[in-house]
């Protein structure tokens, strides 16, 4: 696909992720459907080839950083939070063993048009490292579930001096070895189909107040995780 084309989906599918949430408890990404069937780690990743078709690389390092980046013209937030609040449960369901992983926030930001409020295109920037967790195991062949309290933030200001739009997203960072957590569509990869998933990775993992912007995106990967958003109550 054209990078032109390739971004006006991307940017389709990020619109979609900004769906206003339930004031109530939510959960949010993956819709978690299929068994995860990818059988490397953080040293290998699936990309397009030069030839068009998809080819498995070396990345060269131990360590990645996942997010799942929606479904092709599917309305579920799936990276991106609907609105500032609290992120108070994770689930991951995973294959044969699985690596290490951190929960991982990650911050972007677009312009913003001081009169209509809205996002200006062609200004979103993704991401930096805002939070980072300790690492927690995984459970082989299973859904592991896990309370957090994390806070997360989208916020909006036209003031002219600021005119941005900040908005926090939820990732996964993984260590070396085993299997990660994600079901690979084999027919859907590298396709732009509606209801396709997308993946971005990050290697190594992103680091807390790391900048990055390396980020490789693939269609057809299905990064198996959810989280349990709380919209925080207005006063």
């Amino acid at each position: 696909m054209a990078p032109r084309a390739f971004a006006a989906v991307l940017a389709t599918v990020l619109v979609c992720a900004l769906v206003p949430g339930s004031a109530s408890a939510k959960w949010y990404g993956s819709t978690m459907r299929g068994t995860p069937n990818a059988d490397y780690g953080c040293e290998t990743a699936l990309v397009q080839g030069g030839l068009g078709g998809i080819v498995r690389a070396p990345t060269n390092q131990r360590s990645c950083t996942y997010n799942h980046s929606g479904y092709i013209f599917r309305q579920r937030p799936t990276f991106l939070v609907p609105a500032t609040g609290r992120i108070r449960g994770i689930r991951i369901k995973s294959g044969p063993n699985p690596p290490r992983a951190r929960l991982t926030v990650l911050t972007s930001s677009s312009r913003v048009d001081t009169t209509t409020g809205q996002d200006i295109p062609g200004t979103y920037t993704c991401c930096t490292a805002r939070y980072v967790s300790r690492p927690f195991r995984l459970k082989p062949n299973g859904i592991t579930r896990r309370r957090v309290n994390v806070r997360v933030f989208n916020v909006r200001s036209t003031d002219i001096n600021v005119r941005i739009h900040s908005s926090d997203g939820l990732a996964l960072s993984f260590g070396p070895g085993g299997r990660l957590p994600l079901k690979i569509n084999p027919s859907q990869l590298g396709s732009f189909n509606t209801g396709t998933p997308l993946l971005r990775g990050y290697w190594p993992r992103t680091g807390r107040g790391d900048p990055r912007v390396d980020g490789y995106q693939l269609s057809g990967i299905d990064l198996m995780f959810q989280w349990d958003f709380r919209r925080s109550r207005r006063r």
